[in-house]
């Protein structure tokens, strides 16, 4: 997979600046795709390093913090900033699709924001840049049929709880991505799939649309609003079923 000519380009320019100026440097978020595709391109990169943060844990979109080799990243803060999109769905319930498509109606560049948080009828939150966050303040979105002001608000009126990681043994008759996924994730079967073939999950970075998908040790499956799954282990039984070791974070 190929990372974009403009992410990557981006991610390439803050990398330079980050060596030649010897002072860590943030990129803007990167989507899931973006980010597998081009932390392999940065591996060669031998003089350098980075982390990763979207602001909550686990992000789905995430900064990176680039510097040279030498210099230590673990303290160095990444600035993120609080958006409340607040409007009444309770009659026309909105989905992350529908945040981030009015975001995308704006002349925001994409790289200025980062993950939407559901807060049900009430609307959402997003996580964004400092910048990206005071160019949306005071703006108003149109989420499908419901208008909402975008306002800044303290980090400490973020509702999000962090997922604390948490290791699942399942057995399953196959290690198809909607089993899977299903077992790991909590959802049932049919929910899985419809999730699968309407976009929203994504292995190793990838959109994938096929629930049959065979997944391997260290895939990475990701759906969007519920997390990630890591297939840690797999072995087959006697009886011809596989037991797996999934990682949900």
């Amino acid at each position: 997979m190929s990372p974009s000519h403009g992410a990557l380009d981006h991610v390439l320019k803050v990398a330079e600046v980050a060596l030649r100026s010897w002072q860590p440097q943030l990129t803007g978020f990167l989507a899931p795709e973006e980010r597998f595709a081009i932390e392999p391109v940065l591996h060669q990169q031998s003089d350098l390093h980075w982390r990763s943060s979207g602001g909550i844990v686990p992000a789905e979109r995430q900064r990176l913090l680039l510097a040279r080799e030498e210099l230590p990243l673990a303290d160095i803060p990444m600035d993120f900033a609080l958006v409340e999109l607040k409007g009444n769905f309770l009659f026309d319930q909105a989905e992350l699709e529908d945040f981030e498509a009015a975001l995308l109606n704006t002349n925001l560049h994409p790289g200025t924001w980062g993950d939407v948080i559901l807060l049900g009828d009430r609307g959402a939150q997003l996580i964004a840049t400092p910048a990206g966050a005071a160019a949306l303040d005071g703006r108003p979105l149109q989420v499908r049929t419901v208008t909402v002001e975008a306002r800044v608000v303290p980090w400490e009126a973020l509702e999000y709880q962090t997922r604390q990681p948490r290791t699942i043994t399942t057995v399953e008759a196959s290690c198809r991505l909607d089993a899977v996924s299903s077992a790991g994730l909590g959802l049932s079967r049919n929910r899985m799939v419809d999730a699968i073939t309407a976009g929203r999950v994504r292995v190793n970075g990838r959109t994938v649309l096929r629930p049959h998908t065979e997944l391997q040790v260290g895939d990475v499956v990701i759906l969007r609003g519920r997390g990630e799954l890591h297939l840690q282990d797999r072995k087959l039984t006697r009886r011809q079923r596989w037991r797996l070791q999934l990682l949900r974070r």
